[in-house]
């Protein structure tokens, strides 16, 4: 009995997207410390509440996909779709608010992700053009993800110390290519529902092994120039722990390709790399002070 119950909660964090949520929060951790920002308490509920309502937003428009390609997560949209779409909307509508507290420059940046959602999974486009969505442009897919939550996790500490910097940069630059990296992961996954819907991913247009291939020389570029970057002290120490980071995610790309658990690589371990990299900040930041 006590197996199922821990079993439920599991899939409950999973599939309701709190444990996302947390991968938010980590990822706006990582964006402070890289920055030498002093972290607001504030910002990291924005961050939880953002994460959250966006990702049960885009549960709702991807039922058919998830019909097919992730049967158990459709399952639970299914039984429990009217609370978490009404949890989403009401979390987003806190995160505005708690980022207003901060200045209207921080309520904007909050922004970002639900526009990008919306452009992303809801038909928006008139009938007659050939997509209707973001998601069903080839490649804009990733870019469009990427795009979003790394701009919003980068931004969101600028609005409070008003100061852009190389690491501001670096820290856009590995975020961006983090999530590229677990979106790609993620079609890997969904090839099958993905090609039903018309939705052209890149493992689907260039194959499995050249898409391994391109992550895994993007993964290694990022920290290799991360690594460079702080050897020459043009960025703090602390980003030394971000080449761990970059290993964290190299393991899981070879892992998915080799036929691991895609369920377990996909939704525990890709969607937990922000907050592998959160610990391992935390970690080399106590090291260090």
């Amino acid at each position: 009995m006590h197996k199922c119950k821990a079993r439920d909660i599991f899939y409950f964090l999973i599939y309701s997207s709190v444990y996302l949520s947390f991968s938010g929060s980590s990822m706006i951790y990582v964006s402070y410390m890289i920055q030498g920002v002093q972290p607001d308490l504030k910002l990291f509920l924005v961050a939880f509440l953002m994460t959250f309502a966006v990702y049960n937003i885009n549960r709702m428009t991807d039922e058919e996909e998830d019909s097919i390609s992730h049967s158990e997560r459709y399952a639970f949209t299914q039984k429990y779709g009217t609370f978490l779409l009404s949890s989403a909307l009401l979390g987003y509508l806190l995160a505005i608010l708690l980022a207003m507290s901060k200045g209207v420059d921080t309520a904007l940046v909050s922004l970002i992700p639900l526009f990008c959602g919306i452009l992303y999974s809801v038909k928006w486009a008139p009938k007659g053009f050939k997509y209707r969505r973001l998601k069903e442009i080839p490649f804009a897919k990733n870019i469009v993800i990427a795009f979003a939550w790394a701009t919003t996790m980068t931004i969101l500490p600028c609005t409070i110390s008003n100061v852009v910097t190389i690491r501001t940069w670096i820290t856009y630059i590995f975020l961006f290519v983090s999530v590229f990296v677990n979106c790609i992961v993620f079609d890997m996954r969904d090839a099958e529902g993905d090609a039903i819907s018309g939705i052209k991913t890149i493992p689907a247009v260039i194959g499995l092994e050249k898409t391994e291939k391109l992550l895994i020389q993007l993964n290694l570029l990022v920290g290799l120039l991360i690594f460079v970057l702080t050897l020459r002290n043009l960025l703090p120490t602390i980003t030394y722990w971000l080449c761990l980071a970059t290993i964290y995610t190299h393991l899981y790309v070879v892992s998915f390709v080799k036929g691991g658990n895609a369920g377990f690589l996909c939704d525990v371990i890709a969607d937990g790399q922000p907050m592998a990299t959160g610990i391992l900040v935390y970690t080399g930041n106590k090291l260090i002070g």
